[in-house]
């Protein structure tokens, strides 16, 4: 018989670990003294805990471990169990790999521009119905005269037909595939389903959803959103995602002066890089 001590010495494992094994019935001691509690462990116990530590390494759950030393597993039944390990370990090591990116995006993001502030996350954009209107522009330098025609005319139809927007309003960008004018800016303000508003140019899209999307909040007026953008796309390239022409500017706030205006830029991703939620 082997005390604790000797035990806990050979196997390279505290005392504390010995002891919490025995109170969730996975290794019990030989003997307890019952005047003084001490621990004694059999020969074979200790072929027991080398087990239970070697599944331990593979990363088999402390409650799995009990079970499969209880009953009479086939070698199938281990690789079984191994495999799925093995699945889980690959996870976590891209998991982790894809975050030690986003890390090193940001700390080259801050050796760029120590005062930048954009902070890019990956989420989902759930679908979305909106009343829409949509013009083709020679170049980006024609948005705001196009938003200040859009805009209110959205707002004067739905506000004709009693409908409200919920304070929303999102501008969407897409290439027009016209070379005369190539930027296709879409107006856009959210209707409730069912809702349907097709005159005087304006249509009802429905915009599905986006599993990925590269996100950031800028707060400040729409002249600095190409630097946002641009930061977005670079952030992009370094992660290893790829880009969807597709772009959006959702208006969280805009209805105090411009450079207090709080929007949430958003590109879509595509391609099997990078995972929903996780920050840049």
């Amino acid at each position: 018989m082997y005390g604790i001590g000797t035990v806990a010495r050979l196997a390279q494992v505290s005392p504390r670990t010995l002891r919490h094994y025995d109170d969730i019935g996975l290794l019990r001691p030989a003997h307890v003294d019952p005047t003084t509690g001490y621990r004694r462990y059999s020969a074979a116990q200790l072929h027991r805990l080398h087990r239970i530590l070697a599944l331990r390494d593979l990363g088999v759950p402390l409650a799995e471990i009990g079970a499969l030393l209880e009953e009479d597993v086939s070698v199938e039944q281990l690789r079984g169990i191994l495999r799925l390990r093995r699945a889980e370990a690959r996870t976590r090591l891209a998991t982790q790999a894809a975050q030690l990116t986003r890390v090193e995006t940001r700390l080259a993001q801050l050796e760029e521009d120590p005062m930048t502030s954009h902070e890019v996350i990956v989420k989902r954009l759930d679908p979305l119905r909106v009343a829409a209107l949509t013009e083709d522009l020679t170049g980006h330098d024609g948005i705001a005269a196009a938003a200040d025609r859009l805009y209110p005319r959205l707002h004067a139809a739905l506000a004709a037909r009693g409908v409200a927007h919920g304070g929303l309003s999102l501008a969407l960008y897409d290439e027009s595939g016209d070379e005369q004018r190539p930027v296709r800016f879409t107006a856009a303000l959210p209707v409730p389903d069912g809702v349907t508003v097709d005159d005087d140019g304006i249509t009802t899209v429905d915009l599905p959803a986006v599993d990925r999307a590269a996100t950031t909040v800028v707060r400040g007026a729409p002249e600095t959103f190409p630097a946002a953008f641009q930061a977005l796309h670079g952030w992009v390239e370094r992660t290893g995602h790829e880009a969807h022409c597709h772009e959006r500017e959702v208006y969280i706030d805009c209805d105090g002066p411009r450079d207090t205006w709080v929007t949430d830029l958003q590109v879509e991703l595509t391609g099997p890089t990078g995972s929903t939620g996780s920050t840049g």
